[in-house]
């Protein structure tokens, strides 16, 4: 019977310490993920223009769709944003 509290409270402990390590990390790095509002703005247009650019046939996790990420999205968006003053 021992040994279940143990592992019961082993349990407990670790995950608490899952959930202040992940506060930890969100404290560390910043409230990134918030936008202000015109940053909102402006990436929802670019979102909106760039839909045009035509998507790879490829399922999302692929070496091609990457490759399109990475080569052709990404660079778009960043110009995009740059040309919105961001």
């Amino acid at each position: 019977m021992r040994y279940y509290k143990n592992i019961i409270t082993i349990s407990i402990f670790s995950l608490c310490l899952t959930g202040c390590y992940e506060w930890v990390v969100r404290f560390w790095n910043g409230d990134t993920q918030r936008l202000s509002p015109s940053e909102k703005k402006a990436s929802e247009e670019c979102f909106q223009e760039l839909e045009s650019i035509p998507e790879p046939k490829a399922y999302i996790g692929s070496k091609e769709m990457q490759d399109w990420l990475i080569k052709v999205y990404i660079p778009a968006k960043n110009a995009c944003m740059k040309r919105k003053g961001f």
